[in-house]
């Protein structure tokens, strides 16, 4: 099987996977803002974000490294995932214990401390569970991946549903969120081990300590990239208060509902990029600069759709109640296109060995983000912290770029952006002529792709040849199977 298709088949059955389970996990968190409120769903929201903050740092990176030594070498698997799991669990155990004092200290109500323990243990269960995800990433298998998440997502959705419902609050919620992590942890133990592959029985403390010492430079990296996406819902709640961050909650629910298109698409292609330099054919810098153009078509109409229909998007999926968020989620359009090229750039350069150069980035935008935060939230309230992240994510995404293309040279940026540019332009101009109301959605998008794909074909009918070889070999393949 070509790389190629490979990365077309993981891309597929990850991006399939990522949609239901984002529908499933939209409506649970719809349901959630309407039945508890801007104040009820800005305790769950705060809760999430200090769990996740504060446990982030057990997976120190790691994830990244088993993909890429699986890939090179799977009879490194067993092995890793040992490694991988002491240390996760050890840390993880520190990162609970750090929420709990600070919701004890913060004389939180006992509710809210009830949710911050069950949360935290989820996110550590999460973290466990991506050992094993990226394991089957290595292998290039992203079914058992894709399966597992559906699981997690249709559980906490359905069951968390049905008690919201029925009247259950924050804490119950909680419960359901943590039973759906360990749900997707027994569904992927499962698939590998029938694959023959599970921990070693022996931990080794020495391996352990190894494994964190190469991966430090990740693992700073994704302890600020979480505080990047996290500390602001924590500093809004402190300053502004849990009503605030719940407003400011549906906004960012939206934005993050996005982030699955860089995800599917980046994990299938590491593999490939882990095994490319500049001098191999195709080379680093072809294979990033066509990612970078796939990223640029799937992403840019999403951030000019937040600009241009933010109204309709807020009203009609969580209610007038949260018409506050309408502008929030106007200023966070830019973060869901500047999301993807930060993604796609860190990626490669961790591709490459060179991922010493993101926790030095991500530590100073990160130091950016909360002065930015600091400044506009007292002012503008959800509205500053949207700007904030925008603005910090422009500022990540810049300078990764630059540290990329010194590793792979120069990349045609009007060859990236002049479809995708073309198409959101086009977008505008229906807007403009029929509104912004939520029936004018299809005909924009259907605008979008319509000039894409006439300027692609006209300017530079090449990639279009190779996208469509593509999706036609992905079909042949599921055609076989």
């Amino acid at each position: 099987m070509t790389s190629a298709r490979t990365i077309a088949r993981n891309t597929s059955v990850r991006a399939f996977a990522e949609v239901l389970s984002k529908v499933a996990s939209l409506a649970f968190y719809v349901v959630m803002a309407r039945r508890l409120g801007p104040e009820g769903f800005g305790d769950f929201t705060f809760a999430l974000s200090l769990a996740l903050l504060l446990t982030v740092f057990a997976g120190f990176g790691i994830d990244q490294v088993i993909t890429r030594s699986v890939a090179r070498d799977p009879a490194t698997a067993r092995r890793l995932l040992t490694d991988a799991l002491t240390v996760k669990v050890g840390f993880g155990l520190v990162g609970v214990a750090g929420a709990m004092l600070v919701v004890l200290a913060g004389g939180f109500d006992a509710d809210l401390r009830a949710a911050v323990a069950l949360l935290s243990v989820a996110a550590v269960v999460e973290l466990v569970t991506k050992n094993f995800a990226a394991t089957f990433q290595g292998l290039d298998d992203m079914v058992p991946v894709a399966v597992s998440l559906l699981v997690q997502r249709f559980f906490t959705a359905a069951v968390g549903i049905a008690l919201l419902l029925s009247g259950a609050g924050v804490v119950e919620v909680s419960v359901v969120y943590l039973a759906g992590a360990v749900l997707a942890l027994a569904y992927i133990v499962v698939r590998l081990a029938r694959r023959g592959i599970s921990p070693e029985r022996t931990p080794s403390a020495a391996r352990a300590r190894a494994l964190v010492r190469g991966s430090f430079a990740l693992g700073v990296t994704v302890i600020f990239s979480v505080a990047l996406f996290r500390i602001d819902a924590t500093l809004l709640s402190l300053i502004e208060g849990t009503a605030a961050v719940g407003i400011y909650g549906v906004a960012y629910r939206l934005f993050e509902s996005t982030l699955f298109l860089s995800f599917v698409f980046v994990s299938a292609l590491l593999p490939t990029l882990s095994r490319l330099t500049p001098d191999t054919s195709p080379t680093v810098g072809q294979v990033y600069e066509l990612g970078s153009k796939v990223m640029a078509a799937a992403l840019l109409p999403l951030g000019t759709g937040f600009v241009l229909f933010a109204e309709p998007l807020v009203h009609v999926i969580y209610s007038t109640e949260y018409d506050a968020a309408v502008d929030t989620v106007r200023l966070l359009g830019a973060a869901a296109v500047l999301y993807g090229v930060t993604y796609l750039a860190s990626y490669v350069l961790i591709s490459q060995g060179r991922q010493i150069v993101l926790p030095w980035a991500t530590a100073a935008v990160l130091a950016v983000n909360v002065a930015l935060n600091l400044v506009l939230i007292p002012r503008y309230s959800y509205d500053g912290a949207a700007a904030a992240t925008s603005l910090s994510e422009a500022l990540l995404a810049g300078t990764l770029v630059v540290a990329v293309r010194r590793i792979v040279g120069p990349v045609s940026v009007r060859r990236i952006v002049t479809g995708p540019l073309a198409g959101c332009a086009a977008m505008v101009a229906v807007a403009l002529v029929a509104g912004t109301g939520a029936l004018v959605v299809v005909p924009a998008g259907l605008a979008y792709v319509a000039v894409l794909l006439a300027v692609e074909r006209r300017l530079y009918p090449e990639d279009v040849k190779r996208a469509l070889d593509t999706v036609r070999r992905r079909s042949a393949l599921a055609g076989s199977g």
